[in-house]
């Protein structure tokens, strides 16, 4: 077996693995922002939810969603792209959202925009289009 050929293949993956991780930190941080409103969504912690959408849409997500936790069951939320703008101030993200929300156990899915725009050290929500909760309200 050519040893040297296993050993360039190692190392090859482990050099390419560490030039993957490194990202800027305005991506890893829209990701946990993205993974956040992904479990809240799972768990419908709507409050969580409401601190990362922007402040003059804030008071209206929370008049829309009251009670919706009890009734809005999301199955299942599959990231299909981000887009970040080259300044790395606003991005766009694409999720694929699957949800029931009773008395009907019918389940609906659909493609979900969140528009994002960062904002100190963090990212908040703009606008999300498509799914059981648009901001702003359709």
């Amino acid at each position: 077996m050519n040893v040297r050929l296993v050993f360039a293949a190692i190392l090859a993956s482990v050099l390419g693995a560490g030039c993957a991780s490194t990202g800027s930190r305005a991506a890893e941080q829209l990701h946990l922002s993205m993974i956040e409103l992904h479990d809240s969504l799972q768990f419908g912690d709507f409050r969580i939810i409401a601190q990362r959408i922007s402040p003059e849409l804030r008071t209206d997500f929370l008049a829309r969603s009251y009670g919706v936790e009890k009734t809005l069951s999301v199955l299942e939320s599959t990231t299909i792209s981000v887009e970040m703008d080259q300044d790395e101030s606003r991005a766009r993200s694409l999720t694929r959202l699957s949800w029931y929300e009773l008395p009907s156990t019918v389940v609906k899915t659909d493609n979900v925009f969140v528009h994002w725009r960062r904002e100190g050290k963090g990212w908040m929500i703009e606008r999300i289009v498509g799914g059981p909760l648009p901001v702003p309200a359709d």
